[in-house]
């Protein structure tokens, strides 16, 4: 078992948070109109309404475009600085049901883009940003029928993960390559890099290195008891560590090499090396999410996780709770 992680709470006066989203030292409602939680209990309030009822946003790694969206619904706003410059939409089937699939990211030039599913629910096309040109336009498509949600994109660019589902309804990881998408966009329509992923409910997170955590719940044939995470490499993306879990993870957030941070019901620390839970926060509510798909018993707060600098902020009615962790507390 690795060394325990250290962490540190801060409590911030914030009533009525909509979306947050890490900026350096502060937190952004964009959502809410662009209102900013400092670190040091300053609130600067919001300037913007939007008159419709967006509830998530995502932002780019420079921070200058952000998405407000509707997590469950098909509308969106692309913002440059806090203004508009385009809407965007996904399709109507089954959108009430599980996550919108988007997210935000820069390829190695620089160019930051969107990766989403404009056109339909089962195929992933990638955008610039500033311009919406479509850098993914390709004929013939034939997408798999895969409803795509939760799609995040690792560090560098190379690879972007979906964590979806398909009928009956089943949970389904995919991975693909982003540089050949960008060559051939047919390859997103493909069965992916990694093979064999699937399970009742999972979540899918990259690691600051690039490596992928894949966390799987319930067997799909009913034959066994499957908990388990999975680690592969940021190369080859073979699995290089499959651990029975101790308790149930929900989504997941990284911490560092050792940890990763499971968010059913409330925060709680596991390690990697052993599935066991070395830190817990039974007081702070993380909801109970362990799939796409919605759900009418689903409690999700507002949630903004940054794996770089080992934090986690949740809102609830009345203010933000943050988790600041050292995951490596005897590292010089």
């Amino acid at each position: 078992m690795n060394l325990l992680p250290q962490c540190h709470m801060t409590t911030l006066i914030a009533p009525g948070v909509r979306s947050l989203i890490w900026d350096d030292d502060g937190l952004v409602d964009w959502v809410g109109g662009g209102a900013r939680y400092l670190l040091d209990g300053q609130h600067v309030p919001s300037t913007v309404n939007y008159a419709y009822p967006f509830d998530a946003a995502v932002a780019s790694p420079s921070g200058t475009f952000v998405v407000i969206y509707t997590k469950y619904g098909t509308k969106g706003l692309v913002l440059r600085d806090g203004k508009i410059l385009r809407e965007i939409n996904r399709s109507f089937y089954q959108a009430d049901c599980y996550e919108y699939p988007i997210t935000l990211f820069a390829l190695d030039s620089g160019q930051e883009v969107i990766a989403h599913c404009p056109d339909d629910y089962c195929k992933i096309d990638i955008d610039d940003l500033e311009t919406g040109t479509r850098l993914t336009a390709a004929a013939p498509r034939s997408p798999a029928d895969i409803f795509h949600s939760r799609l995040q994109a690792s560090p560098s660019g190379r690879h972007l993960v979906s964590a979806g589902w398909v009928w009956h309804p089943v949970d389904v990881v995919k991975v693909y390559d982003i540089g050949q998408a960008l060559g051939s966009p047919q390859h997103l329509d493909g069965p992916g890099l990694i093979a064999g992923l699937m399970a009742e409910r999972s979540s899918a997170a990259f690691q600051t290195d690039g490596s992928l955590v894949v966390a799987l719940d319930g067997d799909i044939n009913g034959e066994t008891d499957l908990c388990d995470l999975r680690l592969f490499d940021a190369q080859t993306l073979e699995c290089g560590r499959i651990t029975p879990l101790a308790a149930k993870a929900g989504s997941i957030m990284p911490l560092g090499r050792n940890f990763v941070l499971g968010l059913y019901d409330h925060p709680h620390v596991i390690d990697l090396a052993s599935g066991h839970v070395v830190l817990a926060f039974p007081d702070i509510a993380s909801g109970n999410q362990t799939t796409s798909i919605n759900s009418t018993t689903d409690v999700i707060p507002v949630m903004a996780q940054d794996i770089t600098r080992h934090r986690l902020a949740i809102a609830d009615s009345d203010k933000i709770t943050i988790l600041q962790f050292d995951p490596s507390p005897s590292a010089a």
